[in-house]
């Protein structure tokens, strides 16, 4: 189990968003990178257009939920930005695209 911290330095998001760290998948897009800190960080992102608050916050307790399970050894940056696509994307799937980043498998 892993425990995280808030990403919200913007420096951190520009450092992290780039094409490389980047997987996308049913409406998600994870920007995913190991760090040399003492604890992971996350930072979630959904349009306030896109879907109401409701299905905003239940999207990122998924999500939080879905980080929570990652077995990792070493300590990772995750940003998520969510679509109405995703938005509706159930746990199993979002730790199954989680999963499936190449930084995570090396």
């Amino acid at each position: 189990m892993v425990s995280f911290t808030a990403l919200n330095n913007s420096q951190h998001f520009k450092n992290l968003k780039k094409e490389e760290n980047a997987i996308k998948a049913n409406g998600l897009k994870i920007y995913l990178k190991i760090n040399n800190l003492e604890t992971s960080r996350l930072g979630i992102s959904i349009s306030s257009n896109e879907t109401n608050a409701v299905n905003r916050n239940k999207f990122k307790r998924r999500i939080k939920e879905a980080v929570r399970g990652l077995e990792t050894e070493q300590n990772v940056d995750i940003y998520v930005i969510g679509t109405v696509q995703s938005s509706k994307m159930n746990l199993t799937d979002i730790t199954e695209t989680l999963i499936s980043h190449p930084e995570l498998k090396k």
